[in-house]
């Protein structure tokens, strides 16, 4: 009877071990930042990941084979944030106080607006339909939508609180922020307006994502919660429990069944939206997970860190 019981237990902890051990392999990792990788994104057909790093560094990389392609050197300053165009053709680079635009045939600028913010640029991504480009700074406390083209300046909002990151809706009708007044808010695209906020969170809200119909708004924070909203009513319908340190990104597959969220633990958790719950939890880095993306399948997802490395995990 003890010799059953033994066994059972050792059963047990093999297979928690397995699983576990399995959660915490990568697929590949993509070595070659010398300082920590502060964004990645994955273009519109699959087949590239580009990175941006505080050794002042773009970097290329092939999803066909997980090889580097390309490096870009920006001289001068950490790459903050990078972010693809909808159609592909071009991707934007936030360094201190400037972003420019690289076209993605020859790697070369197109332009780039300096003096945009006063401090390292947060946020730097495209409108749904690339007309637009919205960018974040947290210390000069303000949204700013340029034109793209012309880089003319065409909304400020009244922010009065540090910004970490923000987002548009797929309308450009609405802006969504997170800050270090531990709020999210709805900006009015039109006006600069505050239209709604969501209060709820303890801590400073670094990272937010919309769901794929856009009826619900995630935020996650350095309260180690994500929550979820109801965009329309600024209702607080779940608030998601599971990291043990701050959350800093998020990232929702693209049929819209799963959110993925990478925090100071070390850890990315899979949630699944219907039910809320956590499916899957990997042991990711060995430092803060800094950034996050599915693929355009859903097959895959990868991450960076500040131990310098990106991963891909196989889902």
């Amino acid at each position: 009877m003890r010799y059953n019981f033994f066994l059972f237990t050792l059963i047990l902890i093999s297979i928690a071990n397995l699983s576990f051990g399995q959660d915490s392999i990568p697929k590949a990792i993509l070595s070659g930042h010398t300082g920590a990788v502060n964004s990645i994104d994955v273009s519109p057909d699959g087949l590239t990941l580009i990175s941006g790093g505080k050794d002042e560094t773009i970097r290329i990389w092939d999803l066909t084979n997980f090889s580097l392609k390309k490096t870009i050197k920006m001289e001068g300053s950490s790459v903050k944030r990078v972010n693809f165009s909808h159609n592909g053709a071009k991707f934007l680079a936030a360094l201190y106080t400037r972003f420019v635009e690289i076209d993605y045939k020859s790697f070369k600028s197109k332009f780039s607006r300096k003096n945009a913010h006063s401090a390292f640029i947060e946020t730097c991504l495209y409108s749904s339909d690339d007309k637009y480009i919205l960018t974040s700074s947290w210390r000069d406390k303000t949204l700013v939508v340029w034109k793209a083209g012309n880089l003319k300046e065409q909304i400020e909002t009244k922010e009065m609180a540090w910004v970490d990151n923000a987002i548009f809706n797929k309308g450009t009708t609405l802006i969504f922020s997170g800050g270090h007044d531990n709020l999210v808010k709805m900006w009015d695209f039109t006006t600069g307006e505050m239209a709604r906020s969501y209060a709820g969170h303890n801590d400073w809200v670094y990272d937010v994502c919309l769901s794929v119909d856009e009826k619900n708004l995630y935020s996650a924070s350095f309260d180690n919660t994500i929550k979820m909203w109801e965009v329309n009513t600024g209702k607080n319908i779940a608030t998601l429990k599971g990291h043990t340190e701050g959350v800093v990104c998020l990232d929702i597959s693209k049929n819209g069944k799963y959110l993925a969220s990478g925090s100071v633990d070390k850890q990315i958790i899979i949630w699944d939206l219907i039910t809320r719950k956590e499916v899957r939890r990997i042991k990711a880095h060995d430092s803060s997970v800094i950034d996050l993306k599915f693929s355009s399948d859903g097959k895959f997802l990868y991450s960076c860190s500040q131990d310098k490395t990106i991963k891909v995990w196989d889902l």
